[in-house]
């Protein structure tokens, strides 16, 4: 096989690896960017942007590698960049810490769980706060994060992006490893269907 056709038949491989992999990092990169800091984008912005994104990798790969792979591929990717936006997105802090007194009284809210395999259910109690600077004015937690009077040190978002939560509570907990775990699913179907296909032009050859 002389180098030319080497390269050729590469190409299809390198696309198939290279298209999840790009996707998943600018994915990352753009949903930590956005929700990271102060000065971060506007929410509506940084999830227009992230959609943006996940369209270009669909139809890139759909353009590219349209029989190999399939649907399931496209799927795969598709969860794989949504996983990259939610672990990016708990991964950032939220940029501000203030003092606030729990004011009223805490109204208590139940949310069931529906059928086998869903979330466990949950009971959050919502929480009215008069906060130095006037901001957050409530929070919402799975406890009693103070009484009525107490007082309690929140972290919250400057600009709305991430709710508001305890400081102690403030901590970078996202992981790439289920996004690039599902990226690289997508990637190996499609790279066993382009060596099927190979092989099928072989035979026919």
């Amino acid at each position: 096989m002389d180098r030319a056709t080497l390269i050729r038949r590469s190409l299809p491989y390198a696309g198939a690896a290279a298209v999840p992999a790009a996707a998943g990092t600018g994915m990352w990169l753009w949903a930590a960017r956005g929700l990271r800091g102060p000065d971060g984008f506007p929410t509506v912005l940084a999830a227009a942007g992230g959609l943006v994104l996940a369209l270009v990798a669909l139809v890139a790969q759909n353009a590219l590698f349209r029989k190999e792979g399939g649907i399931a591929a496209l799927v795969l990717l598709l969860a794989g960049l949504a996983a990259a936006w939610v672990e990016a997105r708990d991964s950032a802090v939220r940029g501000a810490v203030t003092d606030c007194v729990v004011v009223g009284e805490i109204r208590v809210t139940h949310h069931p769980t529906f059928g086998e395999g869903a979330p466990p259910p949950k009971t959050l109690y919502h929480h009215t706060l008069d906060c130095a600077g006037g901001h957050p004015r409530e929070i919402s937690a799975e406890e009693r994060i103070a009484e009525p009077g107490g007082t309690v040190r929140i972290a919250y978002d400057p600009a709305g992006r991430m709710d508001p939560v305890p400081e102690r509570l403030n901590t970078a907990h996202g992981s790439p490893v289920l996004p690039a775990a599902l990226l690289v699913l997508s990637t190996a179907l499609t790279v066993v269907a382009l060596a099927a296909e190979g092989r099928t032009e072989e035979r026919r050859n």
